[in-house]
């Protein structure tokens, strides 16, 4: 079921739990490792917010970039929710710079539905120490998924 804090805007969880392990976070040790929702479940919701009036919707997850249900990654699944009738707007948090690919910067580009910005957490300047963070990315990966998205 959509969760909604308005009479506009509605939240979809797609996705729960996080792989990454990063050196200072609890989440996959709270909320286990990740877990893609099923597509046929989220387009349910998502239309029930769309029956409810609501036009802005908010894709949920730790990490949506790596969404995966069989074959419907994350760029395919923004895809397909942008054809949907009364979508107005499109929208997603959080993104994982590792996994933020050449192919959901074309779905942000091409897609009319889907929101042209990104929640890109900046964890260090430093490569030295995202890598003692176990972030999994170096600054300069970081800088160039930002480049290649403006």
């Amino acid at each position: 079921m959509p969760l909604h804090s308005d009479k506009r805007c509605g939240f979809v969880t797609i996705m729960r739990g996080c792989n990454n392990f990063c050196s200072y976070c609890i989440v996959p040790y709270v909320r286990g490792r990740e877990r893609s929702r099923p597509y046929d479940d989220i387009l349910k919701d998502v239309q029930q917010a769309l029956n409810m009036g609501l036009r802005d919707i908010t894709l949920l997850g730790q990490n949506v970039n790596s969404y995966l249900w069989q074959d419907i990654s994350f760029p395919r699944l923004l895809r397909k929710l942008n054809e949907l009738e009364g979508l107005y707007r499109l929208r997603f948090v959080t993104s994982h710079p590792k996994d933020m690919s050449d192919e959901l910067i074309g779905v942000m580009r091409d897609c009319d539905k889907v929101c042209e910005h990104i929640h890109l957490p900046m964890q260090s300047g430093s490569s030295a120490v995202l890598e003692r963070m176990n972030r999994g990315y170096s600054y300069e990966h970081y800088r160039s998924r930002i480049k290649k998205a403006t």
